[in-house]
């Protein structure tokens, strides 16, 4: 069923615990992302404090309260999505990429790598060759309402931002430095109830984009959401497959 505008903002959204019900996953935005030990056990990486974490960026940075948050359905052709219930400033803080830290090895185990998101290839190489395992983050059984995020290469309203920025080894500094952790901060100022976006990078797979191109007479191809988010169906309590995952794309 097709909703327009004003039936999508009539239908409520669903704030952190709902969404994670609803959608079968535990959500760990207050906790920050983990790994899983050899016994099972979860070892949860070390919170920073908020000038530590943020070093590198603007200290005066602003952070946008989780609360104010939701998950919304926005539409068939994008399934799940998520907005913000006020205003949000430019380069304030949305939310940290949380979920499982996974390294190549434990990529390549994964029975579904529908969620897995990666980092760009010049970041996972040098990464890599510091012997750094952390590779991937696995948002799909334990992870944050950033998984809702859509999609946008054309005009995402939030972009990646790496915590520390990454740097290439060099002669100055041999090893280099390498990020950590990554959050999703406001490109420009967003008013409230408007769809989150962000640019899942090069490499995502739009197969719906050479369709379209294809299309006798350019007309518009309709897209469920199984061909949408192909590679990453970050709301879905059923996942579909897909060919790779997203990476963390500068």
């Amino acid at each position: 069923l097709a909703l327009d505008q004003r039936d999508r903002d009539r239908l409520p959204g669903l704030k952190a615990r709902a969404a994670a019900t609803t959608h079968c996953y535990e959500d760990i935005n207050d906790k920050g992302s983990f790994w899983v030990a050899a016994d099972g056990s979860r070892q949860w990486r070390a919170p920073y404090p908020a000038d530590e974490m943020l070093t590198g960026v603007d200290p005066n940075v602003k952070w946008v309260p989780y609360k104010e948050l939701e998950a919304f359905f926005a539409g068939p052709t994008r399934g799940w999505g998520l907005r913000c219930t006020r205003d949000i400033k430019d380069t304030e803080f949305v939310v940290e990429i949380v979920g499982r830290c996974l390294s190549f090895e434990e990529y390549e185990q994964l029975e579904d790598k529908t969620y897995a998101v990666g980092f760009p290839e010049n970041i996972s190489e040098a990464k890599r060759a510091a012997g750094d395992r952390l590779q991937y983050i696995d948002p799909k059984t334990e992870g944050g309402l950033w998984r809702f995020i859509n999609d946008s290469e054309e005009a995402p309203n939030l972009r990646l931002v790496y915590i520390p920025r990454f740097e290439k080894p060099s002669a100055k500094n041999p090893d280099g430095v390498l990020p950590k952790r990554a959050f999703l901060q406001a490109a420009h100022d967003i008013p409230a109830g408007v769809e989150l976006t962000w640019d899942y990078g090069p490499a995502y797979p739009r197969p719906w984009k050479e369709a379209e191109a294809s299309e006798a007479g350019g007309q518009a191809l309709r897209v469920d959401e199984g061909g949408r988010r192909a590679a990453a169906k970050w709301a879905s309590a059923e996942p579909g497959r897909s060919v790779s995952s997203p990476t963390l794309a500068d």
